[in-house]
């Protein structure tokens, strides 16, 4: 009969230590997630680090696409134009795709065979793209086409996408919800006819420029409110 007790005994208190570890266990996930969502929150309602928006370190970019793969569908970069904010060039090359190029699209990019023969290849452009483009805030339009063939994701704080921005669409008399072209976007508030036979990234890039330049003193509060340290403000209070 002891021995029985005994057992029942060390079976009861075997148990009680195998509950005590469960809940142990159960109340150290708890924190570790409390934890990383006081993490999540705390880096969602931080305002990030970025560079001064100033003429220095402010570019403007535009990319030329071709076509590789099957009738062309897989967009690659053909040529790349970074320009500074007073529009000199700080790069401008032709480059040659990894893949085999199937469409030259010369019709809008105005690239040709022969542009590519030599080219730059992708490898080594993109190490100099980068390096321009790294902690600086990018102009262009439509940027996202742009950034997907450079495979380059900055903080989207820093983009300045002519695109996007409601100011320019209010200068050039256009409903709010349109997205009008960088063509017409120039023609209407610089009075500039671009993009005559085929596109060029410089002066692309610089259009591009020229539009940010137009609307600069609203085009924060229009278009990039986390730009603002008054939503950071409400942003955080609204945490506590």
């Amino acid at each position: 009969m002891k021995s029985v007790e005994t057992s029942s005994s060390g079976t009861v208190h075997l148990a009680k230590n195998h509950v005590n570890g469960v809940e142990e266990n159960i109340h150290k996930k708890r924190k570790n997630i409390c934890q990383a969502d006081k993490s999540k929150i705390k880096k969602k309602s931080s305002k990030p680090d970025l560079p001064l928006c100033i003429p220095e370190n402010i570019i403007a970019l535009d990319c030329e696409m071709v076509g590789c793969s099957a009738k062309g569908r897989i967009s690659a970069l053909g040529r790349c134009s970074i320009v500074n904010y007073t529009g000199d060039i700080l790069y401008d090359s032709y480059v040659k795709p990894i893949l085999p190029v199937t469409d030259h699209r010369t019709k809008w990019s105005g690239i040709r065979r022969k542009h590519l023969s030599n080219a730059t290849p992708f490898s080594e452009a993109i190490k100099q793209i980068r390096k321009l483009l790294s902690g600086k805030y990018i102009i262009g339009h439509d940027l996202q086409n742009d950034l997907s063939v450079l495979n380059f994701k900055p903080h989207p704080c820093l983009l300045l996408d002519t695109s996007k921005c409601c100011a320019l669409r209010h200068l050039a008399g256009l409903p709010e919800s349109q997205k009008p072209s960088l063509k017409k976007l120039t023609g209407l508030i610089l009075g500039q006819d671009i993009q005559k036979a085929s596109h060029c990234s410089v002066e692309d890039a610089r259009a591009a420029l020229m539009l940010y330049k137009a609307v600069k003193d609203n085009w924060h509060s229009k278009i990039n409110p986390y730009l603002n340290d008054s939503y950071w403000n409400v942003a955080t209070a609204s945490k506590h």
